[in-house]
């Protein structure tokens, strides 16, 4: 598969890694490409690609879409990894999603919310000493969240670790969840942790 990844901090460069040591063809997208750090142009990194990840602060990602252009991103699955937050750590977006924004302002693409509510250490590493994480997916179309969840079993991630939590609206629920990702890093004093849903083995699914 061919992964476009916007941005090559810890979280782009961790997950390309990852998906790279899986067989699949990634690329880096920059703003300033220089082919020594092994970044092309945004716009023909994501041309020539499958999934596009968005592994760029919340904030950044609908205008660095926009400037790659909307044409471009037409039926491409976009996995938005992002957290939209303030200077000083408030929410961005306290009754809504980026997940959403850019699936609203995009309608041609294929929004999926993944990854969002974990440190890059723990999305491509899930089973060490932490055997009970789940990892939360959000998107309309059915074939992405499909694609996607391909994905995740490449970085390590076991079918029934993976919730599915319905369309992109949902997307706010995993987004909102930062504050309590950052309180939590406060108490522990490591990001080596996830939110985990614990199931009643015995209870029926609500049909």
């Amino acid at each position: 598969m061919n992964i476009a990844i916007i941005g090559k901090g810890k979280v782009g460069s961790a997950l390309g890694a990852k998906f790279a040591a899986a067989c699949h063809a990634v690329v880096y997208g920059s703003r300033t490409p220089d082919a020594l750090a092994g970044t092309s142009n945004q716009a023909d990194a994501v041309r020539a690609a499958d999934v596009i990840i968005t592994a760029i602060p919340g904030t950044a990602v609908i205008p660095t879409l926009e400037a790659i252009g909307e044409d471009v991103l037409a039926d491409k699955i976009v996995l938005d990894v992002s957290a939209a937050m303030t200077a000083d750590w408030a929410l961005v977006h306290p009754n809504d999603s980026v997940a959403r924004q850019v699936q609203a302002r995009f309608p041609r693409a294929r929004v999926v919310k993944s990854l969002n509510t974990m440190n890059y250490s723990v999305m491509v590493d899930p089973l060490t000493s932490l055997s009970q994480a789940t990892v939360f997916v959000s998107g309309d179309s059915q074939d992405a969240k499909g694609t996607v969840n391909e994905l995740l079993a490449d970085l390590g991630w076991l079918p029934e670790m993976i919730l599915d939590l319905g369309g992109v609206d949902t997307a706010k629920g995993t987004e909102h969840l930062a504050p309590l990702f950052l309180s939590t890093f406060t108490a522990l004093q490591t990001m080596r942790f996830n939110f985990t849903v614990s199931r009643d083995s015995n209870e029926r699914s609500v049909a």
